[in-house]
């Protein structure tokens, strides 16, 4: 479980780390697309479009890793750039919600030692809590720690800087609840941290697609055939729909 919670806080850490190394790159980048010519960018000759007016499928691929909705933006999608970028935003406030409510409870928990347990909560790694969670006080948990797992008991220095016993079973049941509400919320902030990783990811997809479409558009056009239309579908009677090319 801890290198799965590692491996998907590397990722994120890494997405993170990226995206702000990135962001004045891209930055320069959407300004000068919005200014014109595509030729312009100060980017590599690989990431460029192979069609005149066209757009680059890898550079749409890249901006919607480093940030969801980009690459739609610059494929003049913008439809799908509010859906992939509505859902980043709604992913990472989220994660933060998850954490700020995570670390509530485990200040509550916390305080709620000290006071139910006379606990010294300064230095306490998450194990001594963990265990103060199915034992009364210090002693009971030293002694049965080592009837159970005997030369590889792990047990606390029985000083009082790790000295607790709980007034009352109810009061140990109480700290076993914010206990859990808090590893809970941290468990499923990893959880939308890993919803994060495919929402680029698929992003990315979209936006290599988009740009793509937009190239076969432009292709089409180039040829000479245009669509026509007239009426609305549903509201009038008649709609009459036509492909032209021009000579």
């Amino acid at each position: 479980m801890k290198t799965k919670k590692t491996v998907i806080l590397a990722i994120v850490l890494g997405l993170i780390a990226i995206s702000s190394s990135g962001a004045a790159t891209i930055s320069q980048l959407m300004s000068q697309q919005i200014a014109g010519d595509p030729d312009d960018l100060n980017i590599p000759s690989f990431l460029k479009s192979e069609k005149e007016g066209g757009k680059s499928k890898f550079l749409a691929l890249g901006l919607s890793i480093l940030f969801p909705g980009a690459g739609q933006y610059y494929a003049e999608n913008k439809t799908r750039m509010i859906i992939f970028g509505g859902a980043e935003a709604a992913i990472w406030s989220g994660f933060l919600g998850l954490r700020t409510y995570g670390s509530w409870k485990k200040d509550d928990y916390r305080a709620w030692a000290a006071y139910h347990a006379g606990v010294d909560i300064n230095g306490k790694s998450d194990y001594y809590f963990e265990k103060m969670t199915y034992y009364d006080n210090l002693n009971e948990f030293n002694q049965l720690e080592l009837v159970y797992e005997g030369s590889n008991a792990k047990i606390f220095p029985e000083t009082p800087e790790y000295y607790w016993n709980w007034d009352s079973d109810t009061s140990r049941d109480h700290f076993r609840e914010l206990r859990n509400k808090s590893k809970s919320a941290y468990q499923k902030s990893l959880i939308l941290a890993g919803v994060a990783v495919f929402n680029r990811l698929l992003s990315g997809i979209d936006a290599y697609r988009a740009a793509r479409s937009f190239e076969n558009k432009k292709e089409f056009g180039a040829a000479g055939w245009n669509v026509y239309y007239s009426g609305v579908p549903g509201i009038t009677s008649s709609f009459k729909l036509s492909l032209v090319q021009h000579f």
